[in-house]
């Protein structure tokens, strides 16, 4: 590369923003500032474009400090990057971060020989101590999924024994109280969705029995609503001809427990079924105090 393409070069390296990916291109500017210094200028010409050349990589070495930073003083200064990261929360964020350090610390260049190898016993001792507690944090992560994957499969059994019970509402109570556990237990690792997909399935199928069984009551509640206008009907009937004998008595009585007996008509009609029926009971009751 000749002078004016290393000029152009460097421009090109002052006006990006984001220089992470060009360090092979920031490494080869290095070596040739350094070959230029140690070098007598041959010309005039050389003198100018030198200059220039120097001007700008000043101006690219205020934005990346490590161009003019020798080997040793390079490596110190990633050693303590490196070292900030033996605290970092963000593991994933933070082994990336060591791996790139660790690829700049092998490109920043050799030092004496003494201090290379200082820099590189400090440099296998941070790697070693982040990594040690890389592999602790994941030893510890495993043991509580394997434990939330314990707490998952046995609400899928408690699951599946609620999807047995006869009585709705006591299992629509038991499966939303599981649902909130099953939440509260959080996400349990490789596998998790597994488990999740089995429990939905369970979901599924209490959803089903909840459906045909609301589809039955239905059915019931319209039978139940006959029979409950059937005895309205019937007391109507005795109140308009109403003789007041111990055995028509007897008879609304009969048709009190009978009405009783049939049981909750649905939400809808109930309610107004019985304001009817009681209306006509009571009804009949006062004026039985008239004859008695």
């Amino acid at each position: 590369m000749d002078k004016q393409e290393l000029i152009e070069l460097t421009q090109e390296l002052l006006n990006e923003e984001h220089l992470e990916n060009r360090s092979e291109d920031l490494n080869y500017l290095k070596r040739e500032y350094k070959r230029l210094m140690d070098r007598d200028e041959d010309s005039f010409l050389d003198k100018q474009e030198n200059d220039k050349f120097f001007a700008l990589f000043n101006k690219l070495a205020e934005k990346v400090p490590s161009l003019v930073r020798s080997p040793y003083e390079e490596k110190k200064n990633i050693l303590s990057s490196m070292r900030k990261l033996l605290d970092s929360k963000d593991l994933r964020a933070a082994t990336n971060e060591i791996n790139k350090l660790s690829e700049d610390f092998k490109k920043a260049g050799r030092c004496k020989k003494e201090e290379d190898d200082e820099l590189w016993s400090e440099f296998k001792s941070i790697k070693d101590e982040f990594f040690a507690k890389k592999r602790k944090y994941f030893e510890k992560l495993d043991a509580s999924n394997a434990e939330k994957r314990s707490k998952k499969e046995a609400i899928i059994n408690d699951a599946r024994e609620v999807c047995k019970l006869d009585n709705i509402r006591e299992a629509t109570e038991k499966m939303d109280a599981l649902r909130k556990q099953w939440k509260e237990v959080g996400f349990s690792g490789k596998g998790d969705d597994t488990l999740w997909n089995e429990f939905a399935k369970v979901l599924d199928e209490f959803r089903e029995k909840k459906k045909e069984y609301h589809h039955e009551m239905l059915k019931v509640f319209e039978e139940r609503v006959v029979k409950k206008e059937e005895l309205i009907e019937k007391a109507r009937k005795i109140l308009a001809n109403s003789k007041f004998t111990d055995e028509e008595v007897n008879s609304i009585k009969t048709l009190r427990n009978e009405y009783k007996a049939i049981g909750f008509a649905g939400k809808e009609k109930d309610d107004e079924l019985y304001q009817r029926f009681n209306g006509i009971i009571q009804k009949y009751f006062e004026e039985l105090k008239f004859y008695k």
